[in-house]
């Protein structure tokens, strides 16, 4: 069993790997190939996980400072399994992410809630499938997180 785990792990990290990072500010609902397609960003706000909903979120900004005036910004929302799963990673506030578009549902943003900043104008919401990488800022460890019908891993965040 755990060689079968660390083999979907390796493919997993060779899958993302292979995907094309595209900015934030050209993620698009109607984007060709999205599933092939991987945001890598700077976590910048956190929403803790809620029992209550069953979720957790992150507001994700493009890396370069400079990019994230102009729809550099986008909400990422994780419910059910996966809000577990990224909720005991302990992923935080400047923790650097490359995040798989594929299992994303791309929700439009009707909140009367203004997140800071300028984002695209939907949030990405990610249930049952989530494909990351976290380089967490206090380390230099990098750690896969997959949540889909083959594999689990959710490390905990180093101390």
């Amino acid at each position: 069993m755990a060689n079968e785990q660390e083999t979907a792990v390796d493919g997993s990290m060779t899958m993302l790997h292979s995907t094309t990072h595209i900015p934030i500010a050209e993620l698009s609902a109607t984007h060709s190939n999205a599933s092939s397609c991987s945001i890598k960003a700077t976590v910048t706000l956190t929403w803790p996980y809620s029992s209550a909903t069953g979720s957790v979120a992150f507001l994700l900004a493009e890396p370069d400072f400079r990019l994230r005036r102009a729809k550099g910004q986008v909400r990422a929302q994780f419910s059910g399994s996966s809000a577990k799963l990224i909720a005991k990673s302990g992923i935080a506030s400047g923790d650097e992410v490359i995040l798989s578009l594929d299992g994303a549902e791309y929700i439009q943003d009707e909140s009367t809630n203004a997140t800071p900043g300028r984002g695209v104008d939907f949030e990405l919401k990610f249930t049952e499938r989530v494909l990351l990488q976290v380089s967490y800022e206090i380390s230099e460890k990098h750690h896969f997180l997959i949540k889909d019908s083959f594999a689990r891993m959710a490390p905990k965040r180093p101390m």
